[in-house]
């Protein structure tokens, strides 16, 4: 792996997208001086994980088998609890966007990780890289809770969909579930694709004790955690730094990485309320996320895949102009930058 900060600027952007950088213009701390935990990450990011991939296989392999403890249930989730009956659940999956498997090679510089300009892949992978190692390391640590790292997030929330259907008892203790895997800064999601997940009160609270810019969030659309709010009281999804997910020009802060591993470490879980109950929604209604079917956009009751057979994402974006909205944002797409999509689609039809 090649650290260096003169690829990182003047990196190409697929075509698909436009030439900006997808990373906020803001200047950060200074990279955090390199150490073995460091340097796992980095090297973590070395492998592209498919779901049920070869790559995904040998990732767990050096990274979570060799923890002691550690389980791996029927669907290939790994688990393991640390301390006495924990309440907290710590969630984040295993698997990758990457179309290909492989070893991509980085650019780390000036505290950012990104793909090495000259690299084919299709994205970094700190979706959810980033939650892998934040959990790996506070395992070492000995932060109580129950650990799941899960299997096939990317292909629908496969993984945890087979817990809430076939083990639920696992999680009869847990009243807390928290998601390390949402780009940006400042996200505690209280909402999932539309239905609320966790409590504004919980989520005030969780904020508070991470500082810097965090606030409850509405606008997430899926994780893990989302197939457990039939399960669960409070469920979330925190920002852990990374930008442009799913795409080549991903990018991750690994300065705010590090500093937010400390952040975790120091909450109090015994301070957090629990203003929800499990499948409660903003209706008043309960049994709104599916436990057993639950992807990106379905829910119980009316799921979107039931309605819509054998249309295309043209169809379904003018159909549902708000959840395609917000996917583009997760993606990390602003305004500017999709205007700017648009200019060159527009272009490049006028010269045809």
């Amino acid at each position: 792996m090649k650290s260096t900060a003169s690829t990182r600027p003047n990196r190409k952007a697929p075509a698909a997208w436009p030439t900006a950088s997808m990373r906020p213009s803001t200047a950060r701390r200074p990279a955090p001086p390199r150490s073995p935990a460091i340097d796992q990450l980095l090297q973590m990011h070395t492998y592209a994980r498919p779901a049920g991939g070869a790559g995904e296989a040998a990732f767990c392999a050096r990274y979570l088998d060799c923890i002691p403890g550690m389980a791996i249930d029927a669907y290939g989730n790994r688990l393991i609890t640390i301390g006495a009956a924990p309440r907290v659940l710590w969630s984040s999956h295993t698997d990758t966007v990457h179309k290909t498997e492989g070893r991509p090679r980085l650019a780390y510089g000036d505290a950012w990780l990104t793909l090495n300009s000259k690299d084919p892949a299709s994205c970094l992978g700190a979706d959810c890289t980033a939650g892998v190692w934040l959990m790996v390391q506070m395992v070492a640590r000995g932060i109580p809770g129950l650990y799941i790292w899960h299997a096939a997030e990317e292909v629908g929330g496969l993984g945890s969909a087979h817990i809430a259907a076939e083990t639920p008892s696992i999680l009869a203790r847990i009243d807390h579930a928290i998601a390390l895997d949402r780009r940006g800064y400042d996200s505690v999601i209280t909402h999932q694709s539309g239905g609320r997940c966790a409590s504004d009160a919980f989520a005030k609270t969780l904020a508070t004790q991470l500082g810097g810019s965090y606030a409850p969030d509405d606008g997430g659309t899926f994780t893990d955690t989302a197939h457990y709010a039939d399960l669960i009281p409070e469920c979330t999804n925190l920002s852990v730094g990374y930008f442009g997910a799913h795409t080549a020009a991903e990018s991750l802060d690994v300065a705010f990485l590090a500093d937010l591993l400390e952040r975790l470490c120091s909450l109090d879980p015994t301070s957090w309320p629990i203003a929800r109950a499990p499948g409660e929604d903003d209706y008043g209604g309960y049994g709104r996320f599916s436990s057993s079917s639950f992807g990106h956009d379905s829910f119980t009751g009316g799921s979107y895949s039931d309605t819509a057979p054998g249309q295309t994402l043209e169809d379904l974006a003018a159909d549902y102009p708000t959840v395609a909205a917000e996917i583009l944002e997760d993606l990390g797409v602003t305004p500017a930058e999709f205007l700017e999509i648009l200019d060159l689609r527009t272009s490049r039809r006028k010269r045809r």
